[in-house]
């Protein structure tokens, strides 16, 4: 029995230390944690191009001088710039001892649907980013009959079918280095301005597909080169495209 008691006994006297070591080596790590040398000094923000850095911090509400393990609220500053359309995925990330890693995928704004006097502006998954009244420097969409906009969601139009292909279209130009100012839609199919007065006329697939094979690009080039800048570029296929100087 004595024997028992003593082990029990040398148990509990050797739990003490064990847990004072625990405690102690607590406190110096959280002393340590909390020096001046883990206080926030400066913020870095990658992946960002339409908002600048200082803008993005602005709107992070981002402040130096907190304790970057508890006192830099990094999910306050994820939730925060998360609410901006322009933001497709925010990580927030603390880069020890003394900075703040701020990393942005963004929505890339492609195109702007008119609405009446003003303008939509979106990105290839027709999600709205933003509303104004100025003329955006996009490819403008007309001839679309708007039946919802919320900034965040994808733009509602009546045309759904006609409003993917020409997308589809915008995303061919721009991977086939053409720029059109301009898309139309219209009851036989649409017009791509290349200049406000040379258009081209086709289907979304026709216009497409002419890009894609660069027959329509060495047209407009060779047009240029003659100096016309006027008329209508008829594009009914990659093998048959023809020009007339009347616009329609």
């Amino acid at each position: 029995m004595k024997q028992r008691d003593n082990k029990r006994r040398k148990k509990r006297m050797g739990f003490w230390p064990k847990f004072l070591i625990v405690v102690i080596t607590g406190v110096v790590i959280y002393l340590f944690a909390s020096s001046s040398m883990f206080d926030v000094k400066s913020f870095e923000v990658t992946g960002n191009s339409y908002y600048s850095d200082d803008e993005i911090i602005t709107m992070g509400n981002c402040s130096t001088g907190g304790n970057i393990f508890w006192g830099s609220n990094v999910g306050d500053i994820k939730n925060r710039l998360e609410k901006d359309p322009y933001m497709e995925k925010v990580r927030v990330k603390r880069v020890l001892p003394d900075k703040i890693r701020i990393e942005i995928t963004e929505r890339t704004q492609v195109a702007a649907v008119v609405y009446g006097e003003n303008y939509v502006v979106i990105d290839s998954e027709e999600t709205v980013l933003r509303k104004t009244e100025v003329e955006p420097q996009l490819t403008l969409i007309r001839g679309l009959t708007i039946s919802g906009i919320e900034v965040g969601e994808p733009i509602e139009v009546e045309e759904k079918v006609s409003m993917r292909q020409i997308m589809d279209l915008i995303t061919s130009m721009k991977e086939n280095d053409m720029y059109f100012k301009a898309v139309e839609l219209y009851e036989a199919g649409v017009k791509a301005y290349v200049l406000d007065n040379l258009v081209c006329e086709g289907t979304t697939q026709s216009i497409t597909e002419a890009m894609t094979s660069g027959n329509l690009q060495k047209t407009i080039i060779k047009l240029f080169d003659s100096n016309i800048e006027r008329g209508t570029i008829n594009v009914s296929g990659d093998e048959y495209i023809s020009f007339s100087p009347e616009l329609d």
